[in-house]
């Protein structure tokens, strides 16, 4: 067999002294010259399809980060991807019944210690190994009922307490009340603590109900998402250039912000609060022409965060469903040291459309790409 592998490389110097992407006056730890190198890698399939009709979701590492997760909604299995051979591993199929079973619809899904899955979606949640067997449902509407089931609260993600096996977190949007809000489990107490996001106000200004008919059809809200790191929870939203940090030890949380030499602050496009069908395509596009933070993103090996930021382009033309045609994008990344002090900054000048779904390990962020319906990826390394 072929290995189906393919790469192709882009070198760049990048001097941040010469073109100011340091940090300016953020307690920056060193002024230094870095490189960014850019290649794209095509993943070997082994004649089975990898379905990617709904990209690659919220890709989820292995711990020791050398295989990626890859579900597919609505197909009971996952890939399993060993990113050091770019190679499909294998195909790992799952029973949506029985005493295995993990449900029709799943939500989400995280990766535990010991090659172990969590999977959950409205009102149920389990841990699995790889043999698809259920090891342990936890029953965390049970224990939370009061939160989860009687506000019909949607689990965004579940999270593992490192060293803390009988604790776990959870984190849940209450979309009717637009509240969203930390679960911390004590798995053998049978017990709870409640923490609330203080976004709710911040960030009303910029969600947007979609009404047809008279009905509520849809909505857009730049929710904030979770990245875990060092014993902390990580929230970051599309709309400012801050971080909204809970410590996993004292259930605190506080912000950080940040100033940006290349980019504005905060997206300054604001939504109405309600809007017809027909004109919600519009004022998404001009949200997406300003400034869009994405998630942060850690990596245990170079101990640095890295996030990208992007604005949007759109044709003057519309496609055949009467939405805007993305163009291009112009796109920045950040790189933090561990105490998220900006280290630098810069325009990617060689990536100019809408970042995908991404991960950063050993240095490299990988960026999915559908090539052919194949799975692959852009791969930025920063030495």
């Amino acid at each position: 067999m072929v290995l189906k592998i393919k790469h192709f490389g882009i070198f760049m110097v990048v001097w941040c002294l010469l073109i100011s992407c340091a940090a300016n006056n953020q307690d920056s730890p060193e002024y230094r010259a870095f490189t960014l190198t850019q290649d794209t890698v095509v993943i070997d399939s082994r004649d089975e399809i990898i379905n990617l009709r709904y990209g690659i979701g919220n890709p989820e590492l292995s711990k020791d980060g050398k295989f990626l997760f890859h579900y597919t909604h609505g197909v009971p299995k996952f890939s399993k991807i060993n990113l050091e051979r770019l190679i499909l591993e294998e195909m790992i199929p799952y029973e949506t019944e029985g005493p295995n079973g993990m449900g029709a619809y799943l939500a989400g899904f995280s990766t535990f210690e010991d090659e172990l899955l969590l999977l959950w979606t409205y009102g149920a949640s389990a841990v699995f190994n790889q043999r698809s067997e259920k090891i342990n449902d936890l029953r965390l509407d049970k224990i939370a009922s009061q939160e989860i089931l009687d506000l019909r609260a949607f689990p965004a993600r579940l999270l593992e307490y490192p060293n803390h096996p009988n604790q776990l977190f959870g984190y849940y949007l209450d979309n009717h009340n637009e509240d969203y809000f930390i679960l911390k489990f004590d798995l053998a107490q049978q017990s709870y603590k409640k923490t609330t996001l203080p976004v709710k106000e911040k960030l009303k200004d910029y969600s947007m109900e979609i009404i047809k008919d008279g009905n509520l059809a849809g909505e857009f809200s730049p929710k904030p998402w979770p990245t875990v790191a060092n014993e902390k929870i990580l929230f970051t939203n599309m709309v400012f250039n801050e971080v909204l940090i809970y410590d996993m030890h004292t259930d605190s949380i506080y912000s950080k912000e940040w100033e940006s030499i290349l980019t504005e602050n905060k997206n300054e496009y604001k939504m109405p609060a309600k809007v017809e069908l027909e004109k919600s395509d519009y004022h998404r596009r001009k949200f997406q022409e300003h400034i869009n933070f994405m998630p942060l993103h850690w990596d245990p090996v170079s101990q640095q965060y890295v996030r990208l930021s992007y604005k949007t382009k759109f044709s003057e033309e519309l496609n055949e469903l009467g939405a805007p045609i993305e163009t291009g994008a112009e796109v920045y990344l950040s790189v933090f040291d561990k105490d998220l002090n900006i280290i630098w900054e810069t325009y990617l000048d060689t990536y100019q459309k809408t970042p995908p779904k991404h991960f950063f390990i050993d240095q490299r962020i990988w960026l999915f790409e559908n090539m052919e319906d194949e799975m692959a990826f852009v791969r930025i390394t920063i030495d």
